[in-house]
């Protein structure tokens, strides 16, 4: 079987091969990629090739962490879309479910499974290729790096790990190990892991949003589903999910996306649109489905993004034409009979 991942995994490959003298450009040819994918939303690129790039950089580079090393490089996201489903979630153990959950969608050969054992908790991770499991030792190393960077940034500051597992061997020198994790790492191990107390999964996310989880559920869900829909409708789907959340920028839509704004804005004007626009649709859809529910304005207003109900009603009456107060006495539902 043949695995595919976004295109997105090989952000940050090429400032990392540049920094230790190759050329990434070259070596990327050589396995049969190409960093332009970066720029393409939709793109999917051989999970075996970007295995084997890391195995041929590391090799060229004289080194033995060139995955760890390029693992430094990673936050959360880099996820695109899982990214906001799993900052959403009440708990760790919450999220790290979720991360598991829609994994695939991010890459194929990757699979992540949460288990408890008394009081551990054991974050264990494969890697498939096209010949089964047991991929390089490189691209093991990036993705639990990456992850151990993901679990570090949701759970907090004071968070450790109490032991990070590898099936292949040991490098020459552990020392560069040992700094990234922080703890003791095992190499020729039964499984890949990472080892940590199990009362940790307790641990609340400070971004913890319920309603917006559930947006970001049924989201993520759809594109799982309709892999195949354009970027400018991915790109409305997304402002409409961050709305409520009071961060809905350019940049926050292209960080969701896995991709930097330019690209955003390049895809929305070849359909004639413009973020402002968009967020401004956006905006008139959510405050119709909020001002018939009968929540209170100011709640309506910064759930749409204004810091307060002069400015949001000014630009209601410049976008509905009159103000929301006669605007509900017209459209809202009946309100709920209370008992």
């Amino acid at each position: 079987m043949s695995y595919r991942a976004r295109s997105q995994i090989l952000t940050g490959y090429a400032a990392l091969a540049r920094s230790l003298g190759l050329a990434p450009e070259r070596l990327v040819r050589s396995v049969g990629l190409d960093l332009a994918a970066l720029d393409d939303l939709d793109a999917r690129i051989s999970a075996q090739a970007f295995a084997d790039l890391l195995e041929r950089s590391n090799e060229a580079a004289r080194i033995d962490d060139f995955g760890l090393r390029l693992a430094e490089s990673r936050a959360v996201g880099i996820l695109g879309p899982i990214g906001i489903v799993v900052h959403q979630e009440p708990d760790l153990r919450s999220a790290l479910s979720s991360l598991a959950r829609y994994l695939p969608f991010h890459n194929e050969s990757l699979v992540l499974r949460l288990d408890e054992s008394g009081n551990l908790a054991i974050l264990r991770m494969d890697v498939l290729t096209s010949s089964g499991p047991g991929a390089g030792r490189q691209v093991t190393e990036l993705s639990l790096g990456a992850f151990f960077r993901i679990l570090s940034r949701l759970a907090g500051p004071d968070w450790k790990s109490l032991r990070v597992c590898f099936e292949h061997s040991a490098p020459r020198s552990i020392a560069t190990y040992r700094r990234f994790f922080g703890c003791r790492v095992d190499f020729e191990n039964e499984f890949n892991a990472i080892v940590f107390r199990a009362a940790d999964l307790d641990t609340p996310l400070a971004m913890s949003d319920a309603m917006l989880a559930k947006y970001a559920h049924r989201y993520l869900d759809s594109i799982m589903v309709d892999g195949t829909a354009p970027v400018s409708q991915k790109v409305r789907e997304l402002v409409r999910l961050l709305l409520s959340s009071g961060n809905c920028s350019a940049d926050t839509v292209a960080r969701g996306l896995g991709v930097d704004r330019r690209t955003v804005h390049r895809h929305l004007a070849a359909v004639g649109a413009t973020f402002s626009s968009v967020l401004n649709e956006a905006r008139i859809e959510v405050t119709a489905q909020l001002l018939a529910s009968h929540r209170p304005l100011a709640e309506v207003a910064e759930r749409v993004g204004f810091s307060g109900t002069p400015a949001f009603s000014r630009w209601f009456r410049q976008s509905f034409g009159c103000s929301p107060s006669s605007w509900r006495a017209v459209n809202a539902r009946p309100a709920p009979q209370r008992l």
